[in-house]
């Protein structure tokens, strides 16, 4: 029987796990990180410590107030000791990866929403990888300011696929991209995206931002 993901993995049980659903929307992601958090007997100031998020910011993801950029989620990730695909689609134990392959059909993946951007994440079913691949639709016009400029772990590929894009970085003055152009940055540097015109642009941004094991070693962050 064809299945989504077609790895082969060499699975490492880890006792203790407390088996979670995965949010599947927006709008669980919040009662998910509180129940996380929670089952590490928790405060909000602990888990801001752990993530650099302020309380404020984090009562308001828990509350479903907000959404969670995706910069936000990895930070929460990292902060429980998980990556991005574990806070999204626990699993119960560590993957060593050996050969695997999975796919992501047109329109399918994991969607999430800022005022600013909208996410589709692909290759969700491998929870431990090295990359985390998403297409990002650019709604904002204007800059945002720069306490709100998004800044994670590890390096991020840029390429635009649809529309004009501005692309805002701490240290470097502001560089348009077209269809077809790219770029490359370290992700800790405060960047934003900027829609040029009246369309919204349209990005592939490919995040390293995990550690992963193959049989070979690591690759990822430390």
């Amino acid at each position: 029987m064809a299945r989504r993901n077609e790895a082969r993995t060499h699975e490492k049980h880890q006792s203790g796990d407390t088996a979670h659903l995965g949010p599947d929307s927006q709008e669980a992601f919040g009662t998910h990180v509180k129940a996380l958090r929670r089952e590490r007997n928790w405060t909000l100031e602990q888990l801001s410590a752990n993530s650099g998020l302020s309380i404020s910011a984090l009562s308001k993801i828990e509350n479903e107030q907000v959404s969670a950029s995706f910069d936000t989620r990895v930070k929460i990730a990292h902060a429980f000791g998980q990556s991005f695909g574990q806070l999204h689609r626990p699993v119960h134990s560590q993957q060593v990866a050996m050969g695997r392959r999975t796919f992501t059909r047109a329109g399918e993946g994991m969607t999430f929403h800022t005022a600013a951007y909208d996410y589709n994440v692909h290759s969700v079913e491998l929870t431990l990888k090295g990359m985390i691949p998403l297409i990002m639709r650019i709604k904002a016009r204007s800059v945002p300011p720069v306490e709100e400029w998004s800044s994670h772990d590890g390096e991020e590929f840029i390429y635009v696929t649809a529309g004009t894009v501005e692309l805002h970085t701490e240290f470097y003055t502001p560089l348009r991209l077209s269809i077809g152009d790219s770029a490359y940055i370290d992700s800790t540097m405060r960047h934003a995206f900027v829609s040029v015109g009246d369309h919204d642009a349209q990005i592939l941004s490919i995040c390293m931002t995990e550690r992963l094991q193959f049989a070979e070693g690591f690759v990822g962050k430390m």
